[in-house]
């Protein structure tokens, strides 16, 4: 793939409309190909550079930022230099008792949230359409490929990118707004013009079928079998549900940094579960990157960490 992409991007900086200024949308072919790819309203769809450039937007002037707990922090980081941030439940956020204001942004990941693979049933997409009177919802859909038919609120906003299959340095999402509004780009600026025609060449030639299968599908794979097979010791709780990560939530007034040195002797690397807001002692494994041999050490490397841990 990577000879396809490079004649896609050395016939798009040759052309002559590299040099014209993109519309604020993004270049219609690039609209239309992500469109078809993610099966999704080319008329609703504006291309970006990915998430973290629409968190500004897409809170500007709202009450707060009521985002899931665990999430990525990015997102609420950058948003707390423009509004108030909740950090809720999915089932506090979906309860909407009077935790936050009305006029809020409710910030949901799904399919397969990071850190623990949560994806949304249809009564949960069906009541984030409710909430949808009184606030903006937003679905981040960063994982959209691990379930493309996962359920979904008709009325969110959604974001996504195209870093998870392809690098982060790609630089190409994607904002959907309900209804068709908001034709101005969601985000300040987007993709060169050419980089976006040399993108919208390569998703209509090739696809994206082999980077979603070797970057993302294959990694959330392994990461099923591990889930499916480990065996928590008491007091040790295990999340996932899709996607390439899980998480292990640890017993109460477990260190996290002694229960990620005890994983790392078995030579597990593990990310905090404070690097994703859990409201308790936590560690999360990422399957990208691994093998089938990696996944298969895990398993008893899991196994004996876990246990010492818990004998201790």
């Amino acid at each position: 793939m990577r000879e396809e992409w490079r004649e896609c991007l050395s016939r798009a900086i040759d052309a002559p409309r590299a040099r014209d200024t993109a519309p604020r949308t993004g270049v219609p072919e690039l609209r239309e190909a992500l469109a078809d790819h993610l099966d999704l309203p080319v008329a609703d769809l504006a291309v970006t550079s990915g998430i973290r450039g629409q968190v500004a937007p897409l809170v500007a002037g709202a009450a707060a930022l009521v985002v899931e707990r665990p999430t990525f922090l990015s997102v609420p980081r950058l948003a707390a230099r423009h509004v108030p941030v909740l950090a809720l439940t999915w089932e506090e956020i979906l309860a909407d008792d009077g935790r936050y204001p009305d006029g809020s942004v409710v910030w949901i990941t799904s399919p397969a949230r990071n850190p623990d693979g949560r994806t949304l049933t249809a009564a949960e997409a069906a009541r984030l359409d409710e909430l949808a009177d009184r606030h903006r919802v937003v679905v981040n859909q960063a994982y959209h490929w691990c379930a493309p038919d996962a359920p979904r609120p008709v009325r969110a906003h959604l974001v996504g990118s195209l870093h998870k299959v392809a690098g982060g340095g790609c630089a190409v999402g994607w904002q959907v707004t309900p209804g068709g509004r908001g034709l101005d780009r969601p985000g300040g600026g987007g993709p060169p013009t050419a980089w976006q025609y040399a993108w919208a060449d390569l998703i209509t030639a090739t696809g994206l079928a082999e980077p979603v299968r070797t970057c993302l599908l294959e990694p959330a794979e392994r990461c099923r079998r591990v889930a499916e097979r480990v065996r928590p010791p008491a007091g040790v709780e295990l999340r996932h549900g899709s996607g390439p990560s899980l998480s292990l939530l640890l017993a109460a007034g477990t260190s996290e940094e002694r229960a990620h040195a005890a994983l790392a002797a078995e030579g597990l690397l593990t990310g905090p579960g404070e690097a994703f807001g859990w409201d308790r002692p936590a560690l999360r494994l990422s399957f990208t990157g691994a093998s089938d041999a990696d996944a298969r050490r895990c398993l008893p490397a899991l196994d004996r960490s876990l246990a010492g841990l818990a004998r201790s």
